[in-house]
């Protein structure tokens, strides 16, 4: 006759052991999926970075290209505006043929904005940078602006209390992305429309300080707004499109950057981050006893 001897020992060690196996194969499941989130994450990290790469290499390859073309241009241009000059004033007793000489001198003056912007474009200048208030350069900004504001009948509203928010960048710069920012907002406003300019109240933790430009007009289709900042794109019957292809060259050139998205209540909203001046702390004083 044959017993089962039961080892009570036996079985508590067995069942300690199943349950340490599923503990540690339930920590590498989760680990697994963790890790295969990480990799997914860097995987659409890198093809981003990859495709910005492109696209600063495009966008290099074109501004060259560009600066050619315009300096080839500015030349006989030159040549051109001289002569209609020399017309307006001979033609001085003849208003009719004085007419015709004044719109070549415009069409001249427009051709020269063009060539203009399109060597900012193209110019890729290192930014000369320093510590300079914020509300110094939105003051400026808001000066050159004020008259196209008027002509639009567009209202402006600017956010109060900047302090002594201070940037670390090329004013000259960065004035030129608000100004081309604001311009852009009050066209899109039309007449009797508002534009809102606005700042973070701190930096954020990449050291950039949000400035943001907004406007109630139309907005803009979403097809378009992975295009706006391309070169030369536009939607509008005039323009050249460079103006937003400068705002994001002069962000990038400050390891800043631009985005853009269309408000909830309509209109387009563009936020231009820029790097902040980072104040060096205060040295002791030497102080001596008492």
């Amino acid at each position: 006759m044959t017993s089962t001897l039961s080892n009570p020992a036996g079985e508590a060690g067995l069942a300690t052991i199943i349950q340490t196996y599923n503990e540690v194969t339930e920590r590498l499941k989760v680990s697994h999926e963790l890790l295969r989130r990480e990799v997914c994450r860097l995987r659409e990290e890198l093809h981003e970075k990859n495709k910005e790469l492109q696209r600063r290499e495009r966008l290099a390859a074109l501004g060259e290209m560009a600066a050619g073309v315009a300096h080839e241009i500015r030349n006989p241009l030159g040549g051109i505006g001289l002569y209609a000059s020399l017309l307006e004033r001979d033609l001085e007793d003849r208003p009719q043929q004085r007419g015709i000489a004044e719109r070549i001198s415009a069409g001249v003056r427009n051709l020269e904005a063009i060539v203009g912007q399109t060597l900012a474009f193209a110019g890729g200048a290192e930014p000369n940078r320093q510590g300079v208030r914020l509300a110094q350069i939105l003051d400026e900004t808001l000066t050159q602006a004020t008259t196209r504001a008027q002509e639009l009948d567009v209202q402006i509203d600017v956010k109060t209390g900047l302090g002594e928010a201070e940037l670390f960048c090329d004013a000259g710069q960065v004035g030129q992305a608000l100004l081309n920012l604001i311009l852009n907002a009050l066209d899109a406003a039309g007449g009797g429309g508002r534009v809102w300019i606005r700042t973070g109240d701190c930096a954020d933790e990449e050291g950039l300080l949000p400035i943001t430009v907004e406007d109630d007009g139309p907005g803009i289709a979403p097809q378009f707004l992975q295009r706006v900042f391309n070169p030369f794109f536009t939607t509008k019957d005039t323009g050249t499109g460079l103006g937003l292809a400068i705002v994001h060259r002069i962000a990038e050139s400050h390891g800043g950057r631009v985005t853009v998205r269309n408000r909830k209540g309509g209109g387009a909203s563009f936020v231009l981050s820029i790097p902040v001046a980072r104040r060096e702390p205060h040295a002791d004083k030497a102080g001596g006893g008492e």
